[in-house]
């Protein structure tokens, strides 16, 4: 009997020791071919110009080649689809903007962030409000109050139902602002509607409008955060609106993620390369250069958090504004409660 037990208890530890091996040697193995950046968007925009930046850096941290794929479609639906669509082998990394987090809402898919592994948060666009450069608002308070003397009547133009320009006019909404909202079919659109002077203002992002802002084309009137900013000269917007406080700031960040079921081992070899390649002087220097708010302070469930918050106050926001006829509620996503 004692013999057995003895033997039994061998089999044992050397069965444990070759599966530990096995895990370490899948971990030490990876990654051994090239991985795929999917960019869920065009070439030459704001998410494609983040990605073709970091790539570089990523790639030197992973001692193999990166990729970058573009799929654009459906407001990153498509390629997002397409990554959940392939072996959770982390040799398909996406590269998303926040649209997921509205997906299940606007009905553009079925999936959402829960459906990934997050890795790591990138960066932000700072947003700021700007107006035409012979406008008659040369200050927040001078706007504000034109909109509330004519409720429906003063423009803003912003990209598309659902777009981060929109969100950002539903959340002045929440400030008993009654504002004329114009679709320009793109954020650099909702620019030149503002500069031409067929609307009263816009939310862009700054570096979409510093140049345009520099030489006088436009005028900042606002950040769209709680506190000042180091890159123009424009109070945060609760400066007039302090009731938003609870609400600010609210960003459109870049993360990275992988889809669900992909390994603990391959998630970690990612995000050490992630953090390294966010130290690197150039990705510093990029981000520097476009007024990007690094947000690579949070990875792995810090990520799924900030989303949850995220979804729980902006899909709701669409749903009472009518943006939507999907509720909030049927996906689980709690109301925000400021």
């Amino acid at each position: 009997m004692y013999k057995k037990i003895k033997f039994s208890s061998v089999v044992l530890l050397i069965a444990i020791m070759v599966f530990s091996f096995s895990l370490n040697s899948i971990a030490s193995d990876y990654p051994n071919k090239s991985i795929d950046l999917i960019v869920p968007w065009s070439s030459g925009g704001i998410t494609d110009t983040t990605a073709r930046a970091f790539a570089p850096h990523f790639e030197k941290h992973l001692n193999e080649s990166v990729t970058i794929v573009n799929r654009p479609g459906a407001s990153g639906a498509v390629g997002t689809e397409a990554v959940y669509s392939k072996e959770a082998d982390a040799y398909n990394v996406l590269l998303s903007a926040e649209t997921p987090a509205t997906f299940q809402v606007m009905g553009m898919s079925e999936l959402s962030f829960e459906d990934f592994e997050p890795i790591m948060m990138l960066v932000a666009a700072e947003r700021v409000l700007v107006v035409p450069a012979d406008s008659p608002y040369n200050n927040l308070e001078e706007l504000i109050a034109e909109i509330r003397r004519k409720p429906g009547e003063v423009k803003m133009s912003y990209s598309g139902p659902g777009a981060s320009g929109h969100i950002l006019g539903l959340l002045l909404e929440r400030a008993n602002l009654d504002l004329r909202k114009i679709p320009a079919g793109g954020g650099h659109e909702a620019m030149i509607e503002t500069i031409s002077g067929r609307v009263d203002f816009t939310l862009a992002n700054l570096s979409t409008v510093a140049d345009y802002i520099k030489k006088g084309d436009l005028k900042a009137l606002a950040v769209l955060d709680n506190q000042e900013s180091e890159n123009v000269d424009a109070p945060p917007l609760t400066s007039a609106l302090p009731e938003l406080k609870s609400y600010l700031p609210l960003d459109f960040p870049n993360c990275l993620v992988v889809k669900k079921g992909t390994s603990e081992e391959k998630i970690e070899v990612l995000k050490n390369a992630a953090v390294k390649a966010a130290k690197e002087e150039g990705w510093i220097e990029f981000t520097n250069n476009n007024y990007y708010k690094r947000m690579d302070h949070l990875s792995g469930e810090e990520v799924s958090e900030y989303w949850k918050n995220w979804k729980s106050l902006v899909n709701w926001m669409l749903y009472d504004a009518g943006v939507t006829e999907n509720s909030p509620a049927e996906f689980d996503i709690p109301k925000f409660d400021n």
